[in-house]
């Protein structure tokens, strides 16, 4: 009894990695319908699947979440791992590209809409590893809202360069009917005339630095495009009022 009480912890400790072996058959079978049909279950089931070969490959700290580094190594150790983190990755990639497309849409804007660099699809990839590493501790709650975040402060950057290089027939549609309000309220204004807003960001750091922080977070939740003209009506109003004069 004492014996296999020691063999066992020390399977526990040095798991026979062969017994991932039907998990990864099983991965390998989900990816390929995946591949075929972009079906989001198969793309479920190949997680489910991953999961659970990570957490034979684990042992018994199969329930403690994993760091990039272990991350790494699991990716490294199961090849169908990696195509699974590289398939989803892809996919996210593409719906965060077309999301960009949207909101340059939105925007009016003519310059092509951002996709991810390498280093923001790096951390991609450690990402969705992590949220298989217990997947019913993390999952797709623990994975959305850090791959939101991935990209939403140098995407608000390309936008404020964009925002600060437009007249104001941009901001018009931007701010809708909030337009009028904002640009009597914060535009600065010299003895003859009211300036565009767009001046205002090339003058007021501080002006220019909320509408940035605004947009990093506003992109980083998600991107209701119902909420975005009052998020930016707020930047203004808040670094401007009541004073005027730039």
């Amino acid at each position: 009894m004492a014996d296999a009480a020691e063999n066992e912890r020390r399977h526990e400790a040095h798991p026979d990695l062969s017994d991932a072996t039907p998990h990864l058959v099983a991965l390998r079978v989900a990816l390929i319908r995946y591949q075929l049909n972009g079906s989001p279950a198969a793309l479920d089931d190949a997680f489910a699947a991953a999961a659970a070969g990570s957490a034979v490959r684990r042992g018994r700290r199969h329930a403690e979440p994993v760091d990039a580094d272990e991350a790494r190594s699991l990716m490294a150790q199961m090849p169908e791992f990696e195509e699974l983190v590289l398939a989803a990755v892809g996919a996210a990639e593409r719906s965060a590209h077309a999301a960009a497309c949207e909101l340059w849409s939105w925007f009016g804007l003519s310059s092509a809409a951002p996709t991810w660099d390498p280093t923001e699809r790096s951390g991609a990839q450690i990402l969705v590893a992590c949220a298989c590493a217990p997947l019913d501790v993390r999952g797709a709650a623990w994975l959305r809202p850090r791959l939101l975040r991935l990209a939403s402060r140098r995407w608000a950057a390309i936008l404020m360069t964009e925002l600060t290089a437009g007249n104001d027939g941009l901001w018009r549609r931007v701010l809708g009917e909030r337009y009028e309000s904002v640009h009597e309220c914060c535009a600065p204004r010299s003895k003859w005339r009211t300036r565009e807003l767009s001046e205002l960001l090339i003058s007021n750091e501080r002006t220019a630095g909320a509408l940035s922080d605004r947009l990093t977070r506003w992109l980083a939740q998600g991107g209701d495009f119902h909420t975005l003209p009052g998020e930016l009506e707020a930047a203004f109003v808040l670094t401007r009022t009541p004073a005027r004069i730039a």
